[in-house]
């Protein structure tokens, strides 16, 4: 079962997040400080949680909005500070279809909801009880076409019931009239809710936990760095092992495979130091009882050993990121063999880790977690966010007397919310004009995408693509390309300038070639594929398809005869639009929710695309 969306409500900065969608596999709420990133992350856990040592309820003293508390407080009681909708996948589906039938379900989508001061969990889903019953007519042997006209269940049990000559129809008709089908398939598809798991900053290991709490405490009771401990007594097998001075021996040489296990996991991903360990040991200090003065109490002591200075020292004199990151590790240990799908919540993960291992955090995410789980974490940091991947981000903001809202729609939010967007982006493209041998120089973002999108498209069409060994950078306009030329042109690296074409703008680039900063051949211009006067990227596409998606990315809705007729498409649209729109809002929606607009592309304009392809690709 996979989280497809969510809504939070009434907790504490939140009045109404409105409905946000999660993005596949892995999710960034991307938020300043106070935006209110944790308070989601808490309603989210609270869904389904498995003990972490968080709350695992929603209280209405401690968590209802206090602004609000006393206008509402006849209405707290029915407030759902948090819905989720999830999908069933094909195990969940052939689950239920086993029991109860492939109808039983009649829709592939359930929401689970909880309230105020109340351990219970709603579930809403769709279920054909009549289509379950009639499943279970077949599977006792009898004929289900002599019931194909009932109309519901208590007609079924009649009819069931009034055919006395044969037993197991009446049998069956008393086993339906005492059985709550409906009961017993949401029991099944709740049996299969993912449980949500919550990692923050007080889950990480303390540097000495007392054994006799671990096992005797219950686990929604303890502490969350004591859940973590907990959980490495699990990997050890030894959760419920008694330990004595006796017993010492083979408890460590547990607890020491255990930390070696996940130090070598550790070390797959962490890139930082490679001469730390950890070394685990039980110290048995004096907890005189009242029977037995001698008595004495196990303590698990945790240490960070550095092979390279041989000195070994507490978690506390230790690399905050380091611990950090083991705590991370052993806090998901119990869970690594775990089948069932798992929702991950993580608070501001590594946020003490160097740039470079944040990165490594990312790809352990990837690579461990993101193929069978699914990850949800928040952040402020530019080194928490994947360039190539944006459309995993969500974005948190505390809105003016709305209080926190979370979207997808990037673009709208507030520069401070996008900042460490636009940093990550500015890193990337940092890196690639480092990296990135051909280096194809374009105007702005939408630039990138359309050449993204369409070269794909003309590949699947068996034509030529833009050669995948082009870097494409987004300049942010054409008056910066002779700066990017000339910081450049003393370089190895490979470039070309692919221009827009309008009166009287191109004169500073022809001036490079002019200079002999860079080949003239290396100018593309898109009048050369267009034939016109002047072009824009935008030109590339059939008018009439470039105005259906303007309609669809909410530009607005325009038709050709509104249009003069000559010059670029994006001017034409601008006079009768009334000024200026954003001409990335379109490009953005092709690459996000480009719907049927990718097969309603004609051939004419993939061949303009692959033309431009082939002369880009000429130059390598």
């Amino acid at each position: 079962m996979r989280l497809l969306s969510a809504h939070i409500t009434k907790y504490k900065s939140i009045n109404d997040s409105t409905k946000f969608t999660l993005a596949g596999d892995i999710t960034a709420l991307v938020g300043k400080n106070e935006s209110g990133k944790t308070a989601a992350l808490e309603a989210l856990y609270r869904v389904h949680p498995l003990p972490s040592g968080h709350p695992t309820q929603f209280e209405e003293l401690r968590d209802y909005p206090r602004r609000h508390r006393a206008r509402d407080r006849a209405r707290i009681a029915q407030a759902r500070p948090v819905t989720a909708t999830f999908e069933l996948e094909q195990a969940d589906i052939d689950a239920v279809a086993d029991e109860f039938g492939s109808k039983a379900l009649a829709a592939k989508t359930i929401t689970a909801y909880r309230q105020y001061d109340t351990t219970t969990w709603y579930l809403n889903f769709a279920a054909n009880t009549l289509a379950a019953a009639r499943h279970l007519v077949a599977k006792a042997g009898l004929d289900v076409n002599r019931f194909a006209r009932v109309k519901g269940l208590d007609e079924l049990i009649e009819v069931l019931r009034a055919d006395e000559a044969a037993e197991a129809a009446v049998q069956l008709a008393d086993e339906l009239a005492e059985r709550d089908l409906n009961a017993e398939i949401r029991k099944l598809v709740y049996g299969r809710l993912p449980m949500f798991q919550y990692f923050d900053e007080y889950n990480v290991l303390p540097g000495s936990v007392s054994v006799e709490r671990l096992q005797t405490v219950a686990e929604d009771d303890l502490e969350p760095e004591e859940r973590t401990a907990l959980s490495l007594l699990k990997l050890a097998g030894v959760e419920s092992e008694e330990f004595t001075k006796d017993s010492y021996e083979s408890r460590k040489a547990a607890l020491e495979a255990a930390a070696n296990e996940l130090t070598d996991q550790l070390f797959e991903y962490w890139t930082q130091n490679p001469d730390l360990s950890v070394e685990l040991d039980i110290e048995f200090r004096p907890a005189p009882l009242p029977h037995d003065p001698q008595h004495t109490e196990p303590w698990l002591h945790i240490r960070i050993k550095n092979q390279r200075h041989r000195v070994t020292l507490g978690m506390s004199g230790r690399s905050k990121g380091f611990i950090w990151f083991f705590s991370f590790l052993a806090a998901f240990s119990e869970y690594t063999d775990t089948t069932q799908r798992r929702i991950i919540l993580l608070d501001e993960p590594g946020l003490n880790l160097h740039a470079k291992a944040q990165a490594d955090l990312l790809r352990y995410m990837e690579e461990r977690l993101a193929p069978r789980h699914q990850v949800i974490y928040s952040t402020h940091s530019l080194f928490m966010i994947q360039p190539s991947k944006l459309e995993r981000c969500r974005t948190v903001e505390d809105v003016d007397n709305d209080g926190t809202q979370i979207s997808q729609e990037l673009w709208k939010a507030r520069a401070d919310t996008v900042f460490p967007l636009l940093g990550a982006l500015g890193v990337d493209m940092t890196q690639t004009l480092v990296i990135g041998p051909n280096q194809l120089l374009v105007e702005g973002p939408s630039d990138v995408v359309y050449l993204t999108v369409m070269s794909d498209v003309v590949r699947q069409a068996g034509g030529t693509p833009l050669d995948p060994r082009w870097t494409i950078t987004p300049v942010g306009g054409l008056d910066k390309v002779p700066a990017f030329v000339s910081l450049l042109g003393s370089s190895d690296l490979s470039i070309a300038v692919l221009m827009d074409v309008a009166a009287g703008g191109n004169q500073r680039i022809a001036q490079l070639a002019a200079r002999g900063l860079i080949d003239s051949g290396r100018l593309i211009y898109l009048t050369e594929i267009t034939g016109t006067n002047e072009a824009d990227i935008e030109d590339l596409f059939n008018v009439s398809w470039y105005l259906k998606l303007l309609a669809a990315s909410k530009v607005g809705k325009f038709t050709k005869a509104q249009l003069n007729g000559g010059g670029r498409i994006i001017k034409q649209v601008e006079a009768v639009h009334g000024g200026r729109f954003d001409h990335y809002q379109p490009a953005n929606h092709l690459m996000r929710s480009p719907g049927t607009l990718l097969n309603q592309i004609d051939e004419e304009t993939r061949t303009r695309f692959e033309s431009l392809f082939k002369r880009l690709n000429g130059l390598l």
